[in-house]
């Protein structure tokens, strides 16, 4: 009994310890759009320009991705995004990205989610409509992020997984611009073109394409499928990876013509800031100045005043003096 006690114990303070590391090693959130503090869910371009706001986003990178499909309805297909922190290397973001339409978006905002992709799909009425690619975050933990892909997906399962190695991991932001390219690319959704196991299939290729040494893992067959037949689908991974190469081109000039405004701000800045420093050094300069000939003044005035009392002290003395020489001659004679 006293053995099982002790073992008891043991295990109470590990507990008590985990929970105290836990509290120093809580979730960061000072890259937005990746490291949230509730769910979200943001159009991709949108999404770009939430990380434009952190210099983070270009250093938090994209460790692994996950192909995840719908086993009901229509069998919709989605990613997982695994970015990990540039500072606080314990900290894993699991993002989730899918294309579906917009008018099933805007129904399903109307009430709570509902099996993702079944409008789009299943009635032709919306089979070229504008797309809805949108990045989702959850609180930084297994069972919210289970909770929150059950509610929104009810029944799925994972496909593959690509793994990039540390040498060649997409940034947050390379992959978001990536993103913008294949809104751009295909702005519709289209039912048998630019649906969902385009959208998932193209980022997966297109990212393995650009990033080379991935190490890609198939769990179970069944991309691009429904029910086990092959789903029609444009075939744009080569066209994006082109697009890809020229956007982030120009996206790297911008960042650099901004980057180089910066620093001209700042040089700017400081110039004012030092003039200003000098003007505010050489007026304390002529106060100081000013006050002491302002004492010199004073201190002048205050001798001269000292002199005329002086002299006027002694002119009464001696105007005494002579008064009393005239009253002893007076008497003497």
């Amino acid at each position: 009994m006293a053995i099982k006690s002790k073992s008891v114990k043991h295990f109470s303070v590990r507990n008590f310890l985990a929970t105290i590391l836990h509290a120093f090693m809580a979730t960061p959130t000072d890259l937005p759009g990746v490291f949230t503090q509730g769910d979200t869910r943001t159009p991709v371009g949108d999404w770009h320009s939430v990380l434009m706001t952190s210099e983070l986003s270009s250093q938090c990178n994209l460790e692994r991705m996950v192909f995840c499909k719908c086993t009901k309805d229509v069998q919709h297909e989605f990613i997982l995004l695994h970015f990990r922190h540039p500072v606080q290397r314990h900290a894993v973001a699991i993002l989730v990205l899918d294309r579906t339409s917009r008018v099933e978006c805007m129904e399903n905002n109307g009430g709570s989610f509902r099996s993702v992709g079944q409008a789009s799909v299943l009635s032709p009425s919306v089979s070229q409509v504008p797309a809805h690619d949108t990045i989702s975050t959850t609180f930084n933990s297994p069972s919210a992020l289970e909770s929150y892909l059950t509610q929104r997906y009810h029944s799925y399962r994972s496909l593959s997984n690509l793994d990039f190695p540390a040498s060649a991991r997409p940034s947050a932001m390379q992959v978001s611009v990536l993103l913008c390219v294949l809104s751009k690319h295909s702005p519709t959704y289209q039912l048998w073109q630019y649906q969902c196991y385009w959208y998932a299939h193209t980022v997966w290729e297109a990212l393995k394409r650009l990033f080379d040494g991935c190490q890609e893992t198939t769990l179970i067959d069944g991309r691009s499928q429904f029910w086990g037949r092959d789903v029609p689908r444009a075939e744009s991974v080569e066209e994006v990876c082109k697009q890809y190469r020229v956007e982030w081109v120009l996206f790297e000039n911008v960042v650099e013509e901004r980057r180089r405004r910066k620093k001209e701000e700042e040089r700017s800045r400081r110039k004012r800031e030092e003039a200003e420093k000098r003007a505010e050094e050489e007026r304390k300069q002529r106060e100081e100045a000013e006050r002491r000939v302002e004492e010199e003044r004073k201190q002048r005035e205050e001798a001269e005043r000292r002199v005329e009392e002086a002299a006027r002290e002694h002119e009464a003395e001696m105007s005494q003096l002579r008064e009393r020489v005239a009253e002893l001659e007076r008497r003497a004679v």
